[in-house]
């Protein structure tokens, strides 16, 4: 059986996917928070690695 090599480490498109989901469970905590990293997500400032490394040290990284 081939290896197939995706462009997107498996990791990242986990992240992707799972991270409208972290962003709600960080509104409840700092609605404030959430809406900057929203932001930044949406105009591009901030990666998706980025994002969810400042977004899993106020909620965690398992999904509830």
């Amino acid at each position: 059986m081939t290896k197939t090599t995706l462009p997107i480490p498996v990791e990242r498109l986990h992240q992707h996917a799972n991270l409208p989901i972290k962003l709600a469970e960080l509104s409840h905590i700092d609605a404030q928070k959430a809406l900057s990293l929203l932001r930044d997500w949406g105009e591009g400032k901030k990666t998706i690695k980025a994002l969810w490394e400042e977004i899993t040290k106020h909620v965690g990284e398992t999904l509830s």
